[in-house]
């Protein structure tokens, strides 16, 4: 699903890169695609989510929740993490992005009010810290950013692969670093004119 869209490959596919030879084994275990892709977000979005809360938590202990940094590095890091486990988790980033492209399947219905605490709380803390800027124009930076850093994140894991393919090093930790710097520029980047007056006149 990650490399060729959800729609992409058929459940009979699936079974048989599975190893299995009852080829209604999927429909048993997980009921329909929908089910499949539900049970693909619940493994791992909630690892994703309970490390994203467990930064937070850290972030907040050590007094370092004052810098839209902190934030950035808590909505990027958690899911970065992924690109560096054995078990296909750059695979998962990449369904990721098919994800947010796909006009059959909405992401939201997956996670919302379930698998979502840490953005939620995430956005909770920047509305703090901006507290000048319009909430509807913050959420949507926060949106932009959050799927623009999961792209930039699979094409670091494509870049980094064909280095390595390459016999090139590759700094992972710059390249993580660079989308944080870039997550902040995002979302800080200064409201347009039209943008500044809608908030004079709310505030007024």
């Amino acid at each position: 699903m990650g490399e060729r869209g959800i729609n992409g490959v058929s459940l009979r596919e699936i079974t048989r890169e599975a190893g299995q030879k009852n080829a209604s084994a999927l429909h048993y275990h997980f009921g329909s695609r929908d089910g499949l892709i539900e049970a693909i977000f619940e493994k791992r979005m909630r690892l994703i989510d309970a490390n994203r809360m467990k930064l937070l938590d850290r972030m907040e202990r050590e007094g370092r929740l004052d810098d839209v940094r902190c934030v950035a590095e808590a909505v990027t890091l958690p899911p970065a993490e992924l690109l560096n486990t054995p078990d296909g988790g750059g695979n998962y980033i990449k369904f990721l992005t098919e994800m947010f492209l796909s006009t059959d399947a909405n992401i939201d219905d997956f996670v919302r009010g379930r698998l979502d605490g840490g953005l939620r709380r995430s956005f909770e803390i920047l509305k703090k810290l901006l507290p000048e800027m319009p909430e509807s124009i913050l959420r949507q930076r926060f949106i932009i950013m959050m799927r623009a850093g999961t792209f930039a994140l699979a094409d670091i894991d494509v870049h980094r692969k064909r280095m390595e393919a390459e016999g090139k090093p590759f700094d992972m930790q710059r390249a993580i670093g660079t989308l944080i710097d870039m997550w902040v520029g995002g979302v800080c980047a200064p409201l347009r004119s039209t943008e500044a007056k809608t908030t004079g006149r709310e505030a007024a």
